[in-house]
Order: structure tokens, then C-alpha cells, then sequence
């Protein structure tokens, strides 16, 4: 008997364990992994230094779990002749050294980990997950705990195997995934090494972005993800078709493909003796699909609001039930916003996205003040009323401010999440209806 078991050995999983250990909780981690794949997740690698501040992190070492240090993200036209840059200092992870760094410390602090078991089925009784079914080298066993996480990642393998009539186990669309293709390089490219690099074309990357992410002198993450659910397209592909040949390199030391939900999180991240974290929940920044930052804070917030479950009783749905409204206020309500904004960037073709480029409709401090808090300023706002007067693309000028006033009302409607499950069904009938008028909305965008 644990008080928390946590399904996953990434950041997410490791996090939470780390935390709940240090403040004196019997924790396992069910890892499906062995040691040395720790950490050895596809994604670009980076992340803003601000998460480590948010989470109460101590900031990754260069040489260690870091390979390099960003000045800010230049974000490129489809058609290479306009730059934004956006400034903000971020690192460039070593991914398997930080993931090492986030075993020793859960480790260290107390926890237990079950390395290359797999999760089979969640142990339920009632209404309640008692603890999880795990399978190693053929052998089933149970583990039972006060409390189960899922970290599971994307596929939320311990989410997706509850009671489809419980809040929580709610499955997300396809449209609402980005898959992609990443490799590692050697070799020397032409770039400026103090930025990470972002390029939009929709014909290279259909509903999300390629990208190029200098890890130290020499060492380059390069990338391409696409919305998931397109017909007869592949990120592997693309990337040979579009990526590949840009560039000459001396060698490939990694390649592999991967999955991030790029949305706002789900509806329910709790129930009782459940919680669920970081991709699991949906977490990652709709607009970029960074989610390791996100990983950590949900992890953190959802490890306080758990801490007091336990030790004032039961960990049941009432007591987990503010580790909605408490992530909402840290992350959530402004993923809800960018979900919006989200979802009209997948509409435009690339002459709509070299306008805005060309009009500098947004700076680089907006375009950060825009991700920093989900919110389209009274500056770009102020420039596109003054823009309709003269230009050729009113229409298109129009839609960002019916864009602006949905993400207004998404980001509140996360902000007034219901204090208590009675009010939940009320609230969910609220955000369906939102984002139902939404998406019927941007189907009759041309």
C-alpha cells in the first residue's frame, strides 16, 4: 500500500514524486522504461527559465542538463523575408540529462520506482481508483495506494482506461494533437546560435510549425510538427520533403517521432483517489506545444492540493477538486484563450500569415505579452482598427478582434471554473457551448 502511485517516469511523473516524497508521502513510479531511457523523449528541448521559477525548480546546469542558453525565439514568415524576434532567456535541455537530474532527485528524496513495468488497468472500486494492474516480464501484479497519477504522457493510459461515464476519462480530437519529427544534428549552420528558431509555412508544417533549435555550437534540434488527423500527410515525410535538404550537416545522432495535445486542458483532471498531470491533462501551450514547463507546474500545484487531501483524510473528488481552479489561475485559463487563437492560426494560408508579418500587425514584446498571458493587448488591437481604414484585407483584420473577444470568454470561463463538482455539469454545458459557436464560426472563415 503507497499513498500515491505515479504512472510515468517523465517530467511530469518525476516532478510530483520528487515533490510528494520531500514532504514525507510513500511514493512509487511505475516506469514502462528502463533507467537509461529516461528522459529520452522527442521534442525540441527547450524551455523558458521562467518555468523553474513558477515551479520552485532550481534551473538546469550548462554541461549537465543543459547544453545551451537562449536569448529569445525568432519566429519566421512563410516566405523567410519578415522575422519576429521575442525575447526571453530560455535553455536548450540536455532531454536525458534532465530526465536523469528529475530520477536522482525522486530517488533521493525517498521515492520508489518500478522500472520496465507497464500499466495494465486501474484497480476500481465503487467509485474510486484503489491503485493500479502493472505487468513485468510477463508476471500481472496489483499495487494499491491512496492516491493514483496519471503521467502517462499523450495517450493518458490510465485517463482513457476509467468509466467512460466518470468526468475525467473525457477523450480529446484528434484535431486538438500535433505529431511530429525531430532530429538531432552535427555540423556547423549558419545561424544566429543565441535564438531558437521557429518557421510557419502551411505547406511545410499544415497546423503547426517546423523548427530549428541550436543546442550548442554544433549541435542543432530540428523539427517539424503537423495537426494530427490530416489526410495523407506524415511529419517524417514533410520533413524529408521540405527540411532535410535545406541544410548540410556531418551526421544524425538521434531521430523519432512523437505526440503533444496542443488545446486547452481536459474539462476534469480529478477524481476520487485520481489525479492527472502534464500531457495527461493536456497542459502543453496550444500555440508552440512546449510542455515541459506546463509539466512541472501542474505537477507542483496538483502535489499541494494533494498534500492537504492526505493529510487532513481522503483524497476524494472534493478535496482534489481546487487543483482545477488553482492551475487555472497559474496556466489554464490562458491555454483556454490561446486554444482559441489556436485554432483561427490553422485557418489562414500563408499569404494571411506574410500580411501580418508584413504589416507588423504584432511586435515581438506583444507576440510575448500575447503567449505570457493569452491575451491580444490594446496595442495590436489598437493597430488593427487603425489598419482597417487602409487595407486590402479588412475582412481578415475583422476576424482578429471576433478571435480576440472568444478568447476573452474562454480564458474567463476557465478563471470562474466551478469551486465544487456540483456545478461542474452546469459549467461544461457553458465551455461546450463556447467552443461549439467557435469552431462553427472559423468552419465559415474563408
Amino acid at each position: 500500500m503507497y499513498d500515491v502511485v505515479v504512472v510515468g517516469g517523465g517530467v511530469s511523473g518525476l516532478t510530483a514524486a520528487y515533490f510528494l516524497s520531500r514532504a514525507g508521502f510513500k511514493v512509487l513510479v511505475v516506469e514502462r522504461g528502463s533507467e537509461s531511457k529516461i528522459g529520452d523523449k522527442v521534442c525540441g528541448d527547450a524551455i523558458g527559465k521562467h518555468h523553474f521559477v513558477n515551479s520552485d525548480f532550481e534551473e538546469p546546469k550548462l554541461g549537465v542538463d543543459a547544453e545551451g542558453f537562449f536569448k529569445g525565439v525568432n519566429v519566421v514568415s512563410p516566405n523567410e523575408q519578415y522575422i519576429i524576434p521575442v525575447y526571453g532567456e530560455g535553455y536548450a535541455l540536455n532531454r536525458r540529462g534532465f530526465g536523469a537530474r528529475l530520477f536522482r532527485e525522486a530517488i533521493n528524496s525517498g521515492a520508489e520506482v518500478f522500472l520496465e513495468h507497464s500499466f495494465v488497468k486501474p484497480i476500481i472500486s465503487y467509485d474510486r481508483v484503489k491503485g493500479i494492474f502493472v505487468r513485468s516480464g510477463g508476471h500481472v501484479k496489483d499495487i494499491y495506494a491512496r492516491t493514483v497519477i496519471d503521467a502517462s504522457g499523450a495517450l493518458a493510459c490510465v485517463r482513457g482506461s476509467l468509466p467512460k461515464e466518470w468526468w475525467v476519462s473525457e477523450q480529446i480530437p484528434n484535431s486538438d494533437f500535433n505529431i511530429c519529427y525531430r532530429e538531432i544534428w552535427v555540423g556547423n549552420l549558419n545561424i544566429d546560435h543565441d535564438f531558437a528558431w521557429i518557421f510557419l509555412n502551411v505547406n511545410v508544417a499544415p497546423g503547426g510549425y517546423w523548427w530549428l533549435f541550436p543546442k550548442r555550437s554544433g549541435l542543432y534540434n530540428v523539427g517539424l510538427g503537423i495537426q494530427k488527423g490530416l489526410k495523407g500527410l506524415n511529419p517524417r515525410i514533410q520533413f524529408d520533403k521540405y527540411v532535410r535538404g535545406r541544410f548540410k550537416i556531418d551526421k544524425i545522432v538521434h531521430g523519432g517521432g512523437g505526440i503533444v495535445p496542443t488545446r486547452r486542458p481536459i474539462p476534469c483532471m480529478v477524481w476520487n483517489g485520481f489525479m492527472t498531470i502534464g500531457d495527461a491533462a493536456s497542459t502543453a501551450n496550444p500555440l508552440h506545444g512546449g510542455g515541459i514547463g506546463p509539466a512541472m507546474l501542474s505537477a507542483k500545484i496538483a502535489v499541494e492540493v494533494l498534500t492537504e487531501a492526505l493529510s487532513s483524510g481522503e483524497a476524494n473528488l472534493e478535496k482534489l477538486w481546487s487543483y482545477h481552479s488553482k492551475y487555472h489561475r497559474a496556466y489554464g485559463a490562458k491555454q483556454a484563450s490561446l486554444d482559441v487563437l489556436r485554432m483561427y492560426l490553422q485557418t489562414l494560408e500563408n499569404n494571411d500569415l506574410n500580411y501580418i508579418f508584413k504589416s507588423i500587425l504584432i511586435n515581438g514584446g506583444e507576440l510575448n505579452e500575447l503567449g505570457y498571458k493569452g491575451e491580444i493587448g490594446q496595442s495590436i488591437l489598437s493597430r488593427v482598427k487603425s489598419i482597417l481604414k487602409l487595407t486590402v484585407k479588412p475582412l481578415m483584420l475583422m476576424r482578429i478582434i471576433k478571435v480576440k473577444q472568444y478568447m476573452d470568454h474562454a480564458k474567463e470561463l476557465y478563471l470562474n471554473y466551478p469551486e465544487t463538482p456540483l456545478k461542474y455539469l452546469e459549467w461544461k454545458s457553458s465551455e461546450e457551448k463556447l467552443f461549439r459557436e467557435y469552431k462553427e464560426w472559423i468552419k465559415h472563415v474563408e
